[in-house]
């Protein structure tokens, strides 16, 4: 078994990386995914929910995927950026992708949503999966 050593600057990075995309990519599909989820902006706020709390537990949970990601891809095989980017799209594929595309078939949603909630999954999971890989330590 290969040993795991976190790097906490890398991990910091990866999850601040995904968290960003969310913002930019949410901005851009706005219109799309309130469609798609049925909800206009404004039942959204009046929900009663803090966004501060939403915002809260979508940066933990960021940071609990990438803390996972990087034990993944180190006990998996090298530290190497394309490893990384493997590593992510397979998690992706067989996690992410495989159940909500069963969920949203189900419940009858569109591919457009789909493609919207998973989409930024698997760009998000890229990126994190690059950036953990790619990392090294310094030489001393």
């Amino acid at each position: 078994m290969n040993s795991v050593r976190h790097y906490p600057l890398a991990i910091i990075v990866a999850t601040l990386c995904y968290f960003g995309l969310g913002a930019a990519w949410f901005t851009m599909f706005r219109s799309a995914w309130l469609e798609g989820i049925g909800r206009t902006m404004e039942q959204l706020q009046a929900s009663g929910v803090s966004p501060a709390l939403v915002y809260a537990i979508a940066l933990l949970m960021t940071l609990a995927l990438a803390l996972f990601l990087s034990w993944l891809i180190q006990a998996t095989g090298p530290l190497t950026l394309a490893r990384g980017v493997q590593v992510a799209v397979i998690l992706w594929f067989c996690v992410v992708f495989a159940t909500w595309a069963t969920e949203y078939a189900f419940e009858g949603r569109g591919v457009k949503i789909l493609a919207i909630n998973t989409g930024y999954c698997l760009i998000g999971m890229v990126l994190m999966g690059a950036v953990l890989g790619g990392w090294t330590k310094k030489t001393e």
